[in-house]
């Protein structure tokens, strides 16, 4: 269908919330155009996409269907870049993600202070668009006919009931539904974005955007297509100017305008969206100036108060009775086949999971921040006490465990792993139309992005402020302490991956200390036979 050159609407973003906005419009009224726009490729039955268990490649540097942002090098990193990666491929984070299903705190919405936005009138827009395929006692908070599917997936690895037997005994409770809206510390069984009924992860361009565009014809759809622009004309937005997402010949560019009757919308997400409005002239006038941009629109904050949580990851040897998809990941051709078989044949096996079946929201008890009040970084106190003390929904920290090695496999050793994610618990306190991450985090550090030149193929003067506030510090390091205790009370560990886990003194107490003789024993059989293997 060509894509014409006025629509009603112009949804610019094909992402997460891009693809919802465009789906629902379109079905609002079915006599509005609507036109969205994606710099990726489209994700329609894309195998990369929709088989979950692989959903770790889309993660690589050289991926198709996500794009790398480096920051500047930065004091706090040591003089290292970070590197953000988004994703670039039609229904965004939700084609490409880690598949949880995580929910904010009721507190997070009600700090918005916004009309329209307070948990109470967003929960029926939440059940509206899940459907929720377990048994439920929180009837009145999830949904049930929505087209957004959440379950437990077709697969389950055991590893699942040793952590949380194990982080029962640190004290976290076990609750049935973490993602309550009001529960701020406890663990559970880890709910996905995936279908039940097919084995497929569920995301927002096959729930809203392929679905609609099956049976109506008044949603147009543009991929590998960058939005360079917004064409303001006076005050009003009446366009956009795009351009391919990769030029067709090096040095030259070839645009298109396609104007909006009704509306435009910038849906780009945390680091794209800035930089279309700061080409379009919205921004902070001298910084426009610097790079090139005549400025239209006095608004200084664009492009600040960047935040995303921050994600570390430490591995564990785990026994050789544990399952886990190691060999998978390997590319042991025999295990390769019968997970493919098993999930082409009925959707079910270890390509139907994400491999992160439990995992924990907590927050510190008082001892514990005593204890973090004597560390070299005690700057946290004052952060709680402004703003996570008087509001027990808020968790500070989340860990999961992963039944595998969750890294390169081209440098994993022989024998098994799992391995424990962290992230600072997330959700800015700002309004609902200030640039934010993913719903869930609270960092306190603040970063930027600000365009280089008008040019939209140049790369951006990007700060990720990754730790320069102090007070993120204690929490990420309590949160692995955490995990850590969890580990080593697991039945499934076997050690440390000392290259994933900092280096302790020798006679410092937090140093792991040798297994048993009877451990070692079986733990050695196997890493030895898997050492003649690759040596034969």
């Amino acid at each position: 269908m060509a894509i014409p050159d006025e629509v009603d609407i112009i949804v610019c973003g094909g992402g997460s919330c891009g693809c919802v906005v465009a789906g629902r419009l379109a079905n609002l009224d079915h006599s509005l155009s609507v036109l969205l726009i994606e710099a990726g490729e489209s994700n329609l039955n894309n195998p990369w996409v929709f088989r979950p268990g692989i959903y770790p490649r889309n993660m690589k540097l050289d991926s198709k269907t996500a794009s790398f942002y480096y920051s500047r090098p930065s004091e706090w990193l040591d003089g290292r870049r970070a590197v953000v990666p988004c994703a670039h491929i039609l229904g965004g984070g939700s084609s490409i993600n880690f598949m949880m299903y995580t929910r904010a705190s009721a507190s997070d919405y009600d700090d918005f202070q916004a009309k329209g936005w307070t948990t109470n009138e967003l929960i029926p827009l939440m059940k509206k668009h899940e459907t929720y395929q377990r048994s439920c006692n929180n009837r009145d908070i999830h949904g049930f006919e929505g087209p957004i599917k959440v379950s437990f997936g077709n697969y389950t690895y055991p590893i699942k009931d040793d952590f949380l037997r194990a982080t029962e005994s640190q004290g976290i409770p076990y609750t049935d539904d973490l993602q309550d809206l009001t529960t701020g510390h406890g663990a559970e069984q880890w709910l996905k974005w995936i279908n039940r009924d097919t084995g497929r992860r569920s995301d927002s361009a096959h729930g809203y955007v392929h679905s609609t565009r099956a049976v109506h014809q008044n949603l147009h759809l543009m991929t590998n297509t960058k939005v360079e622009k917004v064409v303001l004309e006076g005050d009003r937005a009446v366009g956009v100017k795009v351009v391919a997402t990769k030029p067709l010949t090096p040095g030259q560019m070839s645009s298109r305008v396609i104007r909006a009757r009704k509306q435009i919308i910038v849906s780009g997400g945390t680091l794209s969206s800035p930089l279309i409005l700061q080409r379009s002239g919205i921004g902070d006038p001298e910084k426009l100036r610097k790079a090139g941009v005549k400025p239209l629109v006095d608004l200084p904050g664009v492009g600040l108060n960047f935040q995303d949580h921050y994600l570390t990851f430490s591995t564990y040897r785990a026994k050789p009775h544990v399952e886990s998809f190691d060999d998978f990941a390997r590319g042991d051709p025999a295990v390769q086949k019968q997970v493919f078989d098993q999930w082409n044949i009925n959707g079910t096996g270890p390509l139907a999971t994400n491999g992160i079946e439990a995992g924990v929201k907590i927050r510190p008890t008082e001892d514990e921040l005593a204890t973090m009040d004597k560390w070299p970084c005690p700057e946290f106190r004052s952060g709680w006490d402004s703003y996570f003390k008087d509001k027990p929904d808020k968790p500070v920290m989340h860990y999961s465990v992963i039944a595998g090695w969750f890294g390169d496999h081209m440098v994993m050793p022989p024998g098994k792993f799992f391995t424990m994610f962290h992230f600072l618990e997330v959700w800015p306190p700002f309004s609902p139309t200030s640039t934010r991450t993913n719903i869930k985090q609270y960092p306190f550090s603040r970063g930027s992005t600000h365009i280089t030149s008008p040019d939209p193929y140049d790369a951006p003067d990007f700060d990720a402020g990754f730790m320069n506030d102090k007070r993120d510090m204690a929490p990420m390091v309590w949160g692995y302490v955490k995990s850590r205790e969890t580990a080593r009370r697991m039945d499934a560990y076997a050690g440390e991956v000392q290259s994933m886990h900092p280096f302790y003194a020798y006679d410092s107490p937090a140093r792991a200390k040798d297994m048993d003789l009877a451990t070692t024993k079986a733990v050695r059989v196997s890493w030895m036979l898997a050492a003649f293997d690759c040596a034969d």
